[in-house]
């Protein structure tokens, strides 16, 4: 006797009445308690962790903040241990454990979201945007203590030059770009408003303008995260055929093509 039930196939939660035998050849995840396709939630399948809110509706926020602490392997695992370690272990000695934990947070979700916007179909994981957070941080720093530096220009082109170069290996595959920027404009704006400074001039004047400094910078980061949750959520893009060159350019014929970036939905697998 030949028993088909419903089999929840590929990234965008396709589902199809199969076989057990057949589902487990395309690595399918088989459902045999079910008998129709409307009595499952092959999303939920796709995305896996913890169940969601509305049956049939992707509402897993916590993702943008838990991919930060996962990682695609020991050698990327380290290069995070060592970035927090020679880089933001100084910076949160300056700012203190809550500030520094506010923009690395922030910045990472910023560039999450970006990246779920802009290549949606990609696995990621890894904190790239709250570690470029961290580089815009450093670059805040050196101008805040710009006056009392004895070469502020050399210390601020050196930054420049580490973030261009991250930015130029952001152009090789399974490296995000997305991230990358989103969470650097955003690290820098998080940074200006709550990392301390040294104040050269204490006058009102002076005190009024960093007040004001401070608002328009959290309300530019506000306003940013508003804007990709409502792209994200409101007006997904699936048909951007030039995003995908701001992440890796395809210096030969299949030079990007190992990322399987698919923006559209796979025919049926059999026809009958």
């Amino acid at each position: 006797e030949t028993i088909a039930r419903p089999c929840c196939i590929g990234i965008h939660g396709k589902c199809e009445i199969r076989t057990k035998e057949f589902c487990d050849f395309i690595n399918g995840h088989f459902h045999p308690e079910a008998t129709l396709c409307s009595q499952v939630s092959c999303m939920e399948d796709v995305c896996g962790m913890l169940p969601f809110v509305r049956k049939h509706v992707p509402d897993q926020f916590y993702r943008l903040g838990s991919s930060l602490f996962l990682h695609a392997g020991l050698l990327h695992l380290l290069m995070t241990v060592v970035i927090q370690l020679y880089l933001m272990r100084d910076m949160e000695k300056v700012c203190g454990p809550f500030r520094m934990a506010f923009i690395y947070l922030g910045s990472g979700i910023a560039g999450n979201l970006a990246s779920a916007i802009f290549i949606p179909y990609r696995a990621e994981s890894g904190p790239a945007g709250a570690q470029f957070g961290v580089l815009a941080t450093l670059i805040v720093e050196v101008l805040n203590v710009w006056p009392i530096l004895i070469s502020p220009s050399i210390a601020l082109g050196k930054l420049l030059a580490i973030v261009f170069i991250f930015f130029m290996l952001g152009l090789l595959p399974w490296v995000d770009n997305y991230a990358h920027i989103v969470g650097f404009f955003t690290g820098f704006l998080m940074s200006y408003a709550l990392m301390p400074y040294i104040a050269f001039d204490r006058t009102i004047h002076s005190r009024t303008r960093r007040a004001i400094l401070i608002i328009l910078c959290l309300t530019s980061v506000f306003l940013i995260l508003c804007v990709l949750v409502v792209v994200f959520y409101y007006t997904p893009i699936y048909n951007c055929s030039w995003c995908k060159y701001l992440t890796c350019i395809p210096f030969t014929k299949d030079f990007c093509a190992d990322q399987n970036i698919n923006f559209k939905k796979d025919e049926p697998i059999i026809n009958f």
